[in-house]
């Protein structure tokens, strides 16, 4: 009889153990700072209560081997929108960085001018390792953040 029992209740076990992903918690692309010739990164959305976004990039600090990074945030408070205008602004002040201070890490943007070009770099602490993206234009982060580039912002 406890063989007939153990027997039947295997099967039922296993079953338990698979359930239905929630469609809803899947990330979506809100949009990408891209060049010719790749995607320098890309901001996830995870709809909930708050919102979560994470940015993933592939880490220039390597040549030879692919090393995909991300960070992330909650959008407690208009993070998300504060993210975007402090580095805007920084730029627009002609600070060479500004830093954020997140749940896993921290987050440093590098801001550079050149023959008169501005460019945004994500610098991403996390555990003492650096970890570093592309270079982006104003216009490419203002992409990648889903917002119209707006040259008053920067300068």
């Amino acid at each position: 009889m406890k063989k007939l029992l153990l027997i039947l209740l295997v099967p039922i076990l296993a079953i338990g153990q698979i359930k239905k992903v929630d469609e809803s918690e899947k990330p979506v692309v809100i949009g990408k700072a891209k060049n010719l010739a790749a995607v320098i990164a890309t901001m996830h959305k995870v709809s909930g209560e708050p919102d979560y976004y994470f940015v993933t990039f592939d880490n220039i600090k390597y040549q030879h081997i692919t090393d995909v990074k991300s960070f992330g945030f909650k959008d407690v408070d208009g993070a998300f929108d504060y993210l975007y205008s402090s580095v805007a602004a920084a730029a627009k002040e002609r600070k060479k960085e500004i830093e954020f201070e997140l749940e896993d890490g921290l987050l440093s943007v590098s801001i550079v001018k050149a023959i008169g070009v501005i460019n945004v770099q994500f610098n991403w602490f996390e555990n003492g390792v650096l970890s570093a993206s592309g270079y982006m234009t104003p216009k490419q982060y203002s992409a990648l953040f889903d917002k119209p580039y707006n040259k008053k912002d920067w300068k």
